[in-house]
């Protein structure tokens, strides 16, 4: 398949102007990840084994890290579904946009806080600097989340400096730049590497997130629901793939990854399988959890139905296609 990696939403109007015509052959999808993590490796072996194509549908992967310029990409309509942090929807819905949740890739925020070796606790982060990928993200939900829980107030007792991606918070603590960010795997090995220790695993904090979700917006769905259902049909079979073909996962990571270490490539994968969530049902419960510690002035009284659409997920299981496939709830 096709992989596209864009730097810039110039770039990627380009090369949409380039391409085909829409109408032309199977259904054509821009298909955006915001992150090099192993909590991708389903889409990505979907799409490097072709699976989509059994469902009609032809998907160009975009790499794009900052989730302000996804958000801003998806209601553009250059990339009709995606999968994109929790909170920069939500908040982009709370602004008047009209996206949606219609799947889940990971359901708790899959970071692993880590911190240079002489800070031994989240208290002693006082005064000091950490990383974040951008304002907005899920790394930048998870610090702050983990800051206020250990009774440390954002942006006032530490200082939150946003950096860009993973490769970047892993850069950033290895020259001291900031004390502590929360990585996701491969980037937590490299930031390991710089003498970084774990201080806390996100994940096991028993907090619902969606840190990673399938997105769309409800007017695509409304008049493509058939096209929808063949892309999560595709990522669906693309998460069995993964569990049961780990020699073509670990080969479709080191692709994506550009790593040639086998301990990166072993750890990214056992990743994935730890948090990718199967079937893949986005997590109401992380909605409401994101709309807590929101500071939009509409956050309080939103209805979280109003964020997630479960009915295509819950068709399949219905249907029996989760169960065909061997991924069963």
């Amino acid at each position: 398949m096709k992989r596209v990696r864009l730097l810039g939403y110039v770039f990627l109007l380009c090369f949409l102007a380039a391409g085909p015509a829409w109408a032309q052959g199977p259904t054509k999808l821009n298909v955006i990840y915001p992150a090099i993590s192993g909590v991708v490796t389903a889409l990505w072996v979907a799409a490097e084994a072709n699976i989509f194509s059994k469902y009609g549908v032809e998907v160009t992967l975009v790499y794009i890290p900052t989730a302000p310029q996804v958000i801003r990409v998806m209601l553009a309509g250059d990339s009709q579904i995606s999968l994109a942090g929790g909170a920069p929807l939500v908040n982009a819905n709370l602004g008047g946009a009209d996206l949606v949740f219609i799947g889940g890739a990971a359901n708790t925020p899959a970071f692993y806080l880590m911190a240079t070796p002489e800070i031994k606790s989240i208290e002693e982060l006082r005064g000091k600097t950490v990383g974040v990928t951008r304002f907005g993200s899920s790394s930048d939900f998870t610090m702050r989340y983990v800051l206020q829980k250990h009774g440390l107030q954002p942006d006032k007792d530490v200082t939150l400096l946003q950096v860009g991606g993973m490769p970047e918070l892993a850069a950033a603590i290895s020259k001291r730049l900031i004390v502590a960010a929360p990585f996701s795997s491969p980037t937590n090995l490299r930031a390991r590497k710089a003498g970084a220790n774990v201080l806390i695993d996100v994940a096991k904090a028993g907090v619902a997130f969606p840190h990673l979700s399938i997105a769309s917006t409800r007017s695509y769905i409304r008049a493509n629901r058939g096209i929808a259902l063949g892309f999560l049909k595709g990522y669906s079979e693309g998460i069995q793939r993964m569990i049961t073909d780990k020699p073509f996962a670990k080969k479709v990571i080191q692709r994506y990854t550009r790593d040639q270490d086998d301990e990166i490539i072993e750890t990214t994968y056992q990743y994935g399988l730890d948090y990718i969530v199967r079937p893949p049902y986005p997590t109401r419960e992380g909605i409401v959890e994101t709309l807590k510690q929101s500071i939009h002035p509409k956050a309080k009284g939103a209805n979280p139905d109003d964020f997630v659409d479960m009915s295509l997920v819950k068709g399949l299981e219905d249907s029996g296609f989760f169960k065909q496939i061997g991924l069963q709830r």
